[in-house]
C-alpha cells in the first residue's frame, strides 16, 4: 500500500504518518490532500495531528538534498516539506516505536502470540431488535442459544474479548448512555456467572448521518481498542452479523467471519478451539 501511494503522489519522498486521533504521543506532522503540509520537529505548533513514525520511501535524488556533514534526517524532511515534495501515506494501524524505555511494556505485549476476538452485539450475542429499534433496557436483553456457551469456550482457551457495537439509539433519544451502561454491566453479571468475560466493551453512541469515525463500517472501534491495549489488529478475528461489520474488519485489516442463523457464533467458536 505505501508504494502503491508513493508512487500514485509522484513525490521525492513517502513519509508514514500515524493518525494520532486518541492522542497516543505527542503529534509533529499536518497532511493536507495527501502531502505533508506541516513537519514540525520540535512538536511546537498548533493543529498538528499525525506522526512521523521513522519509515519512508525516498527517490534516489533526495541524496543530492543531504549536506556532506553529520545531519539529522528531520532537517532533509523539512526541507521536502517546503519544496512540496513529502507525500505522507497515513495510517490508523497502532506503531511501536522503541524512543524510551516507558514504551517497552506496550512493544512486548503487542509482540506477544495472543489470541484476541471482537464481538458485534447484536445478532451475535442477543437477539437482534426489530428494524428501527434498539434494546433500551435489560428486560429487553435476551441471549441468543450458544452465545454464553460460546463466550466462555473463548475465555476459558485465553481469548481476550472485546465488544464493538453501533448504539445510535442513544443519539436518536431512544435511551440514555446510563441505560446502556445498565444494560452492560448485568450482560458482563450473567456471563462471568457462567464463566464468560468480556475484556472491554467499546460503542458508538451516533447517529449514521454524523460522520463518525467509530461508527461501523467505519474502523475507529478496533483502532482505538488497538491503541488501549496494544492488540497487532492482523493477527486477531472479528465476529459479526451484518456486512457492515465485514466492511469494518477488511478497513482494519482484521479477518472477520459473518454469523448467521444457519452459522451461530457457538458454530464458528466450535470450530476455531
Amino acid at each position: 500500500n505505501l508504494v502503491s501511494f508513493h508512487n500514485k503522489h509522484e513525490k521525492l519522498a513517502t513519509l508514514t504518518v500515524y493518525n494520532n486521533r486518541w492522542e497516543f504521543t505527542k503529534s509533529n506532522v499536518i497532511v493536507t490532500d495527501g502531502v505533508v503540509e506541516v513537519y514540525d520537529r520540535k512538536r511546537e505548533q498548533e493543529n498538528l495531528s499525525g506522526v512521523d513514525i521513522g519509515y519512508f520511501i525516498m527517490e534516489k535524488k533526495v541524496l543530492e538534498l543531504m549536506p556532506e556533514t553529520n545531519f539529522s534526517l528531520q532537517e532533509t524532511q523539512e526541507l521536502l516539506t517546503k519544496k512540496k515534495q513529502l507525500a505522507g501515506y497515513q495510517t490508523d494501524h497502532v506503531y511501536c516505536g522503541l524512543s524510551n524505555q516507558q514504551r517497552i511494556p506496550f512493544i512486548e505485549k503487542f509482540f506477544q502470540n495472543r489470541r484476541v476476538i471482537f464481538l458485534d452485539r447484536d445478532g451475535v450475542i442477543n437477539e437482534r431488535p426489530a428494524k428501527a429499534d434498539y434494546v433500551k433496557n435489560w428486560g429487553e436483553f435476551k441471549f441468543l442459544p450458544g452465545a454464553i456457551e460460546a463466550i466462555r469456550m473463548l475465555t476459558q482457551n485465553d481469548y481476550e474479548i472485546y465488544l464493538i457495537s453501533n448504539q445510535p439509539g442513544i443519539a436518536r433519544g431512544k435511551m440514555t448512555e446510563d441505560d446502556l451502561t445498565d444494560i452492560h454491566n448485568k450482560m458482563k453479571q450473567e456471563l462471568e456467572k457462567n464463566g464468560a468475560k468480556i475484556n472491554q466493551i467499546y460503542y458508538c453512541p451516533h447517529g449514521w448521518d454524523e460522520g463518525c469515525f467509530c461508527r461501523k463500517p467505519n474502523p475507529g472501534m478496533l483502532f482505538k481498542a488497538s491503541t488501549d491495549h496494544a492488540i497487532d489488529l492482523t493477527k486477531a478475528i472479528l465476529l459479526g452479523d451484518d456486512q457492515r461489520d465485514m466492511q469494518t474488519g477488511e478497513a482494519a485489516e482484521v479477518k472477520s467471519i459473518l454469523i448467521t442463523e444457519e452459522n451461530p457464533i457457538l458454530n464458528v467458536v466450535s470450530k476455531m478451539i
